[in-house]
């Protein structure tokens, strides 16, 4: 399933990243120099899962809501399916000259009514999506991943599309949290928290390839390894993926991706964004280690008239694996300048500094380990991050979550899993009008879930 690079690209593969897969401590194992030729592998994943949840904002009385809105009544069931499933197909080939080349190709199913503009929360679903199919919100068929490659196993690799290229969620070690069952505070869970109230899941790595910003589309190049270590620099022009806006007939000036000054604090996005990384992989005999560092820098839109100018965000990197005999233990840490998810949209970016609260950092950390048995892989990881949440408050917003699961091998293509997760959110002082459920009276300054899950996953 991992595989973006098929037999006739296995030796130039070692050292090229695909979405977690960096965070593997063993060092690549030696392949046959690839033939010429060109090949096509089509795979896919299905997952049926079923959760027990337990969620703040999962009932609202009918009546009138601080926002002054009439409301129904209505309750949330503690237990529900679901289904997700993707579809990829990957490219890869060598010529007679020894350059390499290829691609991915990734479709999804599931509610698309954010990002249809690359990332632009709120855009109307299929709008510059590429969207296959929307007889509802529910059913959307849309391509996820668009990326492609060319380069030589001695001078490294120039990547480019959209999603899969940039070099932080490429090349990151120690997002242990990510590698257990289906990912535990990064996985599937968070399909089954509703959120529609305002409430806010600890699920924001914006280092993760799940971040809407990591999708967008860009160029990078990767280094060959040398001595165990290798490096990966990328850059995108700004925050879209795919089609950008500007080709939408009748889209509004700030859905286009080159948009670079606004008037409305809800329009600003980011813009140059450059990362650059350094890894080492390597093994000393039965013990794998693996290591990171880099930091992500961007700019902003720039502000006239009543929108607010921002700062431009810089956050540092790293992270580290250990692997023995099975068990792997590893963290990852951020810090740096910029708001919760390195992430566009209102209250999402740094913000210049208030006489309310003049704390816009961000630092996130996190430990876990996972032991691999047999046909049984099982782990536990816990998470923390700080960031200045709104900027008409003091005090900070913090996520707290914990996870912990394992999957079970049943044979080759399926397998069973399971997975306990718990979330915390919370930022005190907020207003009624922007708490954490704007259907329930007073203020709701923390929204907390758990969510147990059960799951098969399949896969060719």
């Amino acid at each position: 399933m991992r595989k973006i690079l098929l037999a006739t690209a296995a030796g130039f593969a070692a050292f090229v990243a695909d979405g977690v897969a960096p965070a593997k401590a063993q060092a690549p194992a030696a392949a046959a120099a690839p033939q010429p030729g060109f090949s096509v592998a089509v795979t896919g994943r299905l997952r049926f899962h079923g959760a027990l949840i337990s969620q703040d904002g999962d009932s609202a009385g009918a009546g009138v809501n601080q926002l002054g809105r009439n409301v129904g009544g209505a309750k949330l069931s503690n237990f529900d399916f679901n289904t997700i499933a993707r579809v990829r197909v990957d490219l890869s080939g060598r010529n007679a000259d020894g350059i390499i080349y290829g691609g991915r190709i990734e479709f999804r199913h599931g509610p698309q009514n954010t990002g249809a503009l690359a990332g632009i929360t709120g855009a109307p679903p299929g709008t510059a999506q590429n969207t296959i199919a929307s007889p509802n919100a529910n059913a959307d068929v849309f391509i996820r991943v668009a990326n492609g490659f060319i380069g030589t196993p001695t001078l490294g690799q120039l990547r480019f599309g959209s999603n899969g290229v940039l070099a932080v969620p490429q090349m990151y070690v120690g997002h242990i949290m990510g590698s257990i069952g289906t990912g535990l505070l990064d996985g599937d869970f968070g399909d089954f928290v509703y959120q529609g109230q305002r409430g806010a899941l600890a699920n924001s790595f914006w280092y993760s390839s799940s971040s809407n910003v990591n999708r967008a589309t860009g160029i990078g190049y990767f280094s060959p390894q040398f001595f165990g270590f290798d490096f990966g620099v990328s850059y995108a022009a700004n925050e879209f993926g795919f089609l950008g806006g500007c080709g939408s007939s009748g889209a509004a000036i700030f859905q286009c991706d080159r948009v670079s000054t606004v008037t409305s604090n809800d329009d600003h996005r980011l813009r140059n964004i450059f990362d650059a990384m350094l890894r080492y992989r390597g093994t000393f005999g039965p013990v794998g280690v693996a290591a990171s560092g880099g930091l992500r820098t961007a700019g902003t839109t720039s502000a006239v008239g009543t929108a607010t100018a921002r700062k431009n965000p810089t956050v540092g990197i790293i992270g580290a694996e250990v692997t023995y005999a099975g068990f792997t233990v590893g963290g990852i840490m951020t810090f740096g300048s910029a708001n919760r998810g390195f992430a566009s949209g209102a209250a999402a970016l740094p913000k210049t500094k208030t006489v309310t609260d003049d704390n816009d950092g961000l630092f996130s950390w996190q430990i876990g380990a996972r032991y691999t048995f047999g046909p049984f892989t099982v782990g536990a990881a816990y998470h923390e991050l700080r960031s200045e949440g709104r900027i008409d408050v003091p005090a900070n917003q913090k996520d707290r979550g914990f996870g912990i699961g394992g999957s079970y091998a049943l044979g080759p293509g399926i397998s069973l899993f399971a997975e306990y997760i718990n979330s915390s959110v919370r930022e005190s002082g907020r207003p009624a009008a922007n708490d954490f459920n704007s259907l329930q009276a007073g203020v709701q300054d923390k929204f907390n879930a758990q969510v147990f899950l059960l799951g098969v996953g399949l896969g060719f």
